[in-house]
């Protein structure tokens, strides 16, 4: 079911949601690159800023990241160079070759390519899809975004690819409750048969204040709310990409 990390208190105990099918999710060689597609078609949902903070996680993990931006607005591009400090490397791409990209990151010793894909034609996500180990496709808890994410979710399953979805902007509880749009976005997710990530993410302030700087919200206000978030999204992701070895089971 959808959680959030201790202290922070998003989307608790909504519904119960299908889990993934772990079977799917084949070890590959050590020595292959991760590829995360962060996908959305519709503008306004914050893909970029999901796809911007995760590839922060991943980096201050310990990973070697690059984060291809192959949205037409380079807004990933803006905020590297905001970014006065060491990072994940961005490079601009066009999804046409990101197998290209995918392969360079490998021979540069990355361990994750994260996508940040255009909200546009199929075709473009199809080959972000195509490229991709894992995924994740955003929404905001509204009734367009849900409708608008329906055919990404198919497109996905066409290519027989692992992923779920992620609530952004989630609006803040009232009298410690739950908006309605909340439960009635997971409700609809649930019955698409992909499952939700259960870590989302709240519309706060902190997340465009920390874009706006070139950070991410681990590094400017790394006690927040926002911080703890993010981290347990990326560690939600990271055992999806990298997931423990199963038992040998004893014959």
């Amino acid at each position: 079911m959808l959680r959030e990390p201790p202290g922070v208190g998003l989307v608790e105990d909504i519904h119960h949601v299908r889990p993934w099918n772990g079977a799917s999710r084949a070890r590959r060689p050590v020595a292959s690159v991760k590829t995360l597609a962060i996908l959305s078609r519709k503008g306004g949902t914050g893909k970029t800023t999901v796809a911007l903070h995760l590839a922060m996680a991943a980096w201050l993990s310990g990973k070697g990241v690059l984060l291809a931006d192959c949205d037409r607005q380079g807004s990933a591009q803006e905020w590297r160079r905001e970014r006065t400090i060491a990072g994940p490397v961005v490079f601009s791409t066009k999804t046409p070759a990101l197998f290209a990209t995918q392969q360079a990151a490998f021979r540069a010793g990355r361990d994750l390519m994260v996508i940040d894909t255009s909200p546009s034609a199929s075709e473009d996500l199809a080959e972000a899809v195509r490229c991709a180990d894992y995924c994740l496709m955003v929404l905001r808890p509204s009734f367009l975004d849900v409708r608008a994410v329906r055919e990404t979710a198919e497109l996905v399953s066409r290519f027989g690819k692992p992923g779920a979805f992620v609530i952004n902007q989630a609006p803040p509880r009232r009298n410690g409750r739950e908006m309605a749009c909340v439960g009635d976005t997971v409700t609809q997710l649930t019955a698409m048969g992909r499952p939700i990530m259960p870590i989302g993410l709240r519309a706060r302030i902190a997340y465009q204040s920390a874009v706006a700087d070139g950070r991410s919200v681990q590094e400017t206000h790394p006690q927040s709310a926002a911080a703890l978030e993010i981290g347990g999204l990326w560690r939600e992701v990271e055992s999806r990409l990298w997931p423990s070895a199963l038992p040998e089971v004893a014959e």
